[in-house]
């Protein structure tokens, strides 16, 4: 059981690093561009939506981007609609971790890591450096995840965790529960969804339970956002607070409608892995497009609601 634990830790803090040096990488070459983008391009809800989602597709930070929207409209340069429109797109572009490890890449990991370590030590200041920097950490992330994976392969005969799986599998609020908690305990939502895909792969989760806490992923990856919100203007707690009740929303209007969307999952591909990435992909993106005309009415809410 040590060695079970040991080598799942080893491998999460390998994937985290990765995670960390893929983003710091991507964030150091973009620079203050990325609120220069925020600014600019977010005039509309519709460029707005599409910006959050590039930009967190290039930083593969929900977190980071919603953080930054609060902190702008903070700063008054942003308004609060325009910055609702940056959150959800955001909640669009994190999906492509997801879809990344499903594709099943991690054979080149090893190599990913060493040439992108080679040529950061080579050319640590130039943009060379910072690519291979980006390849190191997408290579760790993918190694990362596949030590996960063998290290729970033993679990699968604990007779404790396969109840918990269970449970999961046949309660969808407890599977939400178990996302929530378990992207607040490693503040990333592309954490958790990793941990649900080497679960999957090794058989110890189904689609069932792998969507629940996915679903769970998006309302505890808020908590980021909140806690920048502390000790800023209202306009910046009502964007913090408008992306939680959309986030919570989304799941609780969704619960209902989970048997349905599992079916259409299962049309997508015959593989867990791929139909966990994208139910992830598809839920966001359904969710982005309902709540996109509905973004007056939510700031209009959270005005009345956070009024100091």
């Amino acid at each position: 059981m040590v060695l079970v634990i040991v080598g799942a830790v080893l491998g999460m803090m390998i994937f985290l690093t990765g995670l960390r040096t893929m983003t710091f990488a991507l964030r150091t070459m973009s620079g203050q561009r990325i609120e220069w983008v925020l600014r600019h391009f977010t005039t509309h809800p519709l460029a707005a939506l599409a910006t959050g989602a590039a930009v967190t597709a290039l930083t593969q930070s929900s977190s980071g981007t919603a953080a930054a929207a609060v902190g702008l409209v903070d700063a008054g340069l942003l308004g609060l609609e325009q910055a609702f429109a940056v959150i959800l797109g955001a909640n669009v572009g994190t999906t492509l971790t997801g879809q990344l490890l499903s594709l099943k890449w991690q054979p080149f990991a090893p190599f990913a890591i060493c040439l992108g370590g080679l040529l950061f030590c080579a050319k640590r200041d130039s943009s060379l450096g910072r690519a291979g920097a980006i390849l190191a950490g997408v290579g760790g992330l993918l190694w990362g995840i596949e030590l996960v994976g063998l290290a729970l392969r033993p679990l699968v005969a604990l007779p404790f965790l396969t109840a918990l799986v269970l449970r999961w599998e046949t309660d969808l609020y407890s599977g939400i529960l178990a996302g929530i908690v378990l992207t607040a305990t490693v503040q990333s939502s592309s954490a958790a969804i990793g941990l649900v895909l080497a679960l999957a792969k090794e058989g110890l989760v189904g689609l069932y339970g792998g969507m629940a806490v996915v679903l769970g992923s998006n309302v505890g990856t808020v908590l980021t956002t909140l806690a920048a919100s502390i000790g800023t203007k209202k306009e910046a707690r009502q964007t913090a607070g408008g992306d939680l009740f959309f986030n919570a929303l989304g799941v609780l209007v969704f619960a209902p409608l989970f048997p349905y969307f599992l079916l259409l999952l299962r049309l997508t591909s015959k593989d867990p892995m791929h139909q966990i990435a994208n139910g992830h992909t598809i839920f966001n993106i359904i969710s982005a497009v309902i709540a996109l005309p509905c973004i007056p009415f939510l700031a209009g809410l959270m005005r009345r609601i956070v009024q100091r």
